[in-house]
């Protein structure tokens, strides 16, 4: 009765299971790409090539199924919306990105009707034991229906964590340029290629906005503004504001810059002030968790050995 079900998932395990091994590979294979290149070494590249386009192939393959998942499950336009909007924080835009997700969502959904239909249903004895393996596998994946969402939304804050931080030294790079006589435009260019090897996140955003600027002929203020609702950042709202009232009215844009990144310096050194003062509140119950029995054995231990002594003497 559960050879269907119980196949089913020992598929999806193995599916899972070999996506994993895939990444592994490509990871493994990178980084020996990498050092051959660096030792000027060519050895086994016509190899490495096969495999990173075999992986590539397989994970085009799973995406491509996931995709259609998804566009069996119902799911209105808003949510539609709110997971490509997280998804393009996260730095994912292709045009299958949302329906992966959602796929992954139907997936999940399946996975725990599944689950239900196989350990409930020999619990409880019956016709009413495949009624519950329905109801709790349908509640259990409801519950995972949620999984794929959280992780794009983990994804996404991440990326903004990482691309806040940066935006200060963006900005000191693109003072020093401006300084230099460089146009805005070819400040930024050679501010991305800076970027590019310690803020990639900031880069490639920065990126298209320079891709706006020169390919679709939007004005700096109009492409910094479109960035920052991408990413729903304030502090990148605030650049916008200050290259379009610059540009406006022909003030120095460098000046204005080093303006808006000293208060985002002190905006950071703010946030980590208040980290710094939550640290001792956070570390008072691990430090009772770790002290305290120690303190016990060592305060309380004697007292409870002689105690023990004594009734052992009277009764004996």
């Amino acid at each position: 009765m559960i050879e269907g079900p119980a196949l089913f998932l020992v598929f999806a395990a193995v599916t899972v299971v070999a996506v994993w091994a895939v990444n592994r590979l490509i990871l493994r294979v990178r980084l020996v790409r990498r050092l051959n290149l660096v030792r000027g070494g060519t050895g086994r590249m016509v190899l490495e090539t096969k495999l990173l386009g075999q992986s590539a192939n397989i994970r085009g393959s799973f995406g491509r199924g996931l995709a259609i998942l998804g566009g069996l499950l119902p799911l209105g336009e808003d949510d539609r919306m709110k997971i490509t909007v997280a998804l393009g924080r996260a730095g994912y835009r292709s045009a299958n990105a949302t329906a992966v997700v959602i796929g992954a969502k139907a997936v999940c959904v399946l996975g725990g009707l599944v689950a239900g239909l196989v350990a409930l249903p020999p619990l409880v004895p019956g016709v009413l034991g495949w009624g519950v393996g329905a109801i709790g596998g349908l509640l259990l994946g409801v519950m995972l229906n949620l999984v794929p969402e959280l992780a794009v939304a983990r994804m996404a804050a991440s990326r903004y964590r990482k691309i806040q931080v940066g935006l200060a030294d963006a900005l000191d790079l693109l003072i020093v340029c401006l300084e230099s006589g460089a146009t805005f435009e070819r400040a930024l260019q050679r501010t991305l290629a800076d970027l590019r090897m310690f803020r990639p996140e900031l880069a490639a955003e920065l990126r298209q906005a320079s891709l706006d600027m020169s390919v679709h002929g939007r004005t700096r203020g109009d492409a910094l503004e479109r960035l920052a609702a991408r990413l729903g950042s304030r502090d990148l709202r605030d650049l916008a504001t200050t290259v379009d009232q610059s540009e406006r009215h022909g003030t120095p844009l460098a000046d204005a810059l080093r303006k808006l990144g000293g208060s985002l310096r002190v905006q950071q050194i703010a946030a980590m002030q208040g980290k710094m003062a939550r640290l001792p509140v956070l570390l008072v119950l691990p430090t009772v968790a770790g002290v305290l029995p120690g303190i016990m054995v060592i305060v309380a231990g004697p007292a409870f050995v002689k105690l023990t002594e004594s009734l052992g003497e009277l009764t004996g």
